[in-house]
C-alpha cells in the first residue's frame, strides 16, 4: 500500500526514524541588527553540488522558525563528539544565553561559527519552503571549512559516539 498511510504513518514515522542515526549539527544565525540566534537540528542534508546547496528542517512552533525566515543566511556548525554540551545547550527553550561562554566567531557571511567543530558551511538562503509542520530552508554553501574529527551523533533519542574498534 505506497502513498496510502492513513493515520498510523505519524506514529510510525516517528518510531523507524529513532533508528536513523542523524549528524548533530548547530545552525546559527544573525538579524541585521547584530541579534545572534541558533538551535540544535539535526535535519540537515546536503542537496547538490552544483550549485553547493544544503538544507534544514525547522519546525514551525519554533520561536526560531520566525528569526531564521527573517535572515537571509545561515551557518551549519557540524558538532564533534566532544561537543554535546553544545547540543544540549542550543537545544533549550528560548534563546538566552546560548553564546554566553561559548568559542566562535563571525564568519564571512555574517552567522556565527563554532570553534571545534568537524566543519561549517556558511549559507545564503535561497529558498523557504512549506514542508508540513516542518520549514525547509535551502541555502548556497559560501564557505566551508572542515576537519577530520569522529562526529556526534544522536540515534534512537540519545547521544551516540562511533565505535572505531
Amino acid at each position: 500500500m505506497q502513498g496510502d498511510f492513513g493515520n498510523t504513518a505519524r506514529p510510525d514515522l516517528r518510531n523507524v526514524m529513532r533508528y536513523f542515526a542523524s549528524a548533530v549539527t548547530v545552525v546559527t544565525s544573525a538579524l541585521d541588527n547584530g541579534e545572534l540566534f541558533g538551535l540544535t537540528v539535526t535535519a540537515f542534508t546536503s542537496v547538490s553540488l552544483e550549485p553547493p546547496l544544503v538544507l534544514i528542517c525547522i519546525r514551525n512552533e519554533s520561536t526560531a522558525r520566525d528569526l531564521f525566515a527573517k535572515s537571509k543566511r545561515y551557518c551549519v556548525n557540524i558538532l564533534s563528539e566532544d561537543q554535546q554540551s553544545i547540543s544540549e545547550k542550543f537545544s533549550l527553550m528560548g534563546e538566552a544565553g546560548r553564546f554566553q561562554n561559548l568559542d566562535y566567531f563571525i564568519g564571512k557571511n555574517g552567522s556565527p561559527v563554532i570553534r571545534g567543530c568537524i566543519g561549517h558551511i556558511d549559507c545564503k538562503r535561497v529558498e523557504i519552503i512549506p514542508g508540513g509542520d516542518h520549514t525547509i530552508f535551502l541555502g548556497e554553501a559560501i564557505d566551508i571549512s572542515y576537519e577530520n574529527k569522529p562526529p556526534l551523533l544522536y540515534l534512537d533519542r540519545k547521544y551516540v559516539r562511533l565505535n572505531n574498534q
